[in-house]
């Protein structure tokens, strides 16, 4: 009998990688707050924010990553090898879901739809169609092209790279003005930020604030891995698949 047991284990094991790396992350990226020194740039009449020491990140961290992404990518490879039982089929060495930037080669009809060895029926192969990258205008940044290529990425070639960087930028009220922002990834003593100097009549100090987190530094990763923590890349990938994939194919369990 088909069911989606293997599935929902996988993901759930992804789910607690993912815990497991926020709960080490959250003091390194605390302890990147506290290494915020302010200056003064006296002849721009601008205060300048560095990061006086940068901590460093344990390659621990980048292998907890790789578990998750790895566990999320054979999830969908566990849902083919039921679906293909669920269609009265039986699965192989080859059967994995097809992850694609570019659509199949229509047949001799001009239809064009992936399938999974040794194959499944077109109704199905119709709801593998919809959640394929080569649907978005820019497939690559598909959430299951990235989880993808960082899964091969981290288990044919080497650890995934995780840096120190800002997550989002920062915030600020008050009289100052914004001038420069760097969003990393960050080394000893880089500047992160530039903002003016409030008016000699303010009457208070402007309330600055940054958002760090550990990113990926990795191009597989999209344009997310320079603006998101790399927890919340993955997420995004999670979130896909439970909320896009899993939903389209549990009509036929």
């Amino acid at each position: 009998m088909a069911d989606l047991k293997g599935v929902y284990t996988k993901i759930d094991r992804a789910k607690t990688h993912l815990d497991d790396f926020n709960d080490q992350v959250r003091p390194i990226e605390a302890a990147c707050k506290k290494a915020i020194v302010r200056e003064c740039d006296e002849q721009r009449s601008e205060y300048v924010f560095r990061l006086d020491h940068v901590p460093d990140i344990p390659a621990n961290l980048s292998a907890i990553l790789g578990d998750a992404i790895h566990n999320l990518r054979v999830s969908l490879d566990h849902l083919m090898w039921q679906l293909v039982i669920a269609s009265k089929g039986s699965p192989d060495e080859n059967t994995s879901f097809p992850l694609l930037t570019v659509p199949p080669t229509p047949n001799r009809y001009g239809r064009s739809l992936p399938n999974v060895h040794p194959g499944i029926p077109r109704k199905m192969r119709m709801v593998l169609d919809e959640v394929q990258p080569y649907k978005r205008s820019n497939p690559a940044h598909h959430e299951l092209a990235i989880i993808d290529k960082l899964d091969i990425r981290d288990k044919h070639r080497e650890l995934l790279i995780a840096v120190m960087g800002s997550e989002g930028g920062g915030g600020f009220f008050g009289d100052a003005e914004f001038v420069n922002f760097n969003f990393g990834p960050y080394n000893d003593g880089d500047e992160v930020a530039r903002f003016t100097c409030p008016p000699a009549n303010s009457k208070s100090e402007p309330n600055i604030s940054f958002f760090f987190a550990v990113r990926f530094d990795e191009p597989a990763a999209g344009p997310w891995g320079k603006t998101l923590g790399a927890s919340k890349v993955v997420r995004n990938s999670l979130r896909y698949i439970e909320d896009e994939v899993l939903p389209r194919f549990r009509c036929f369990f």
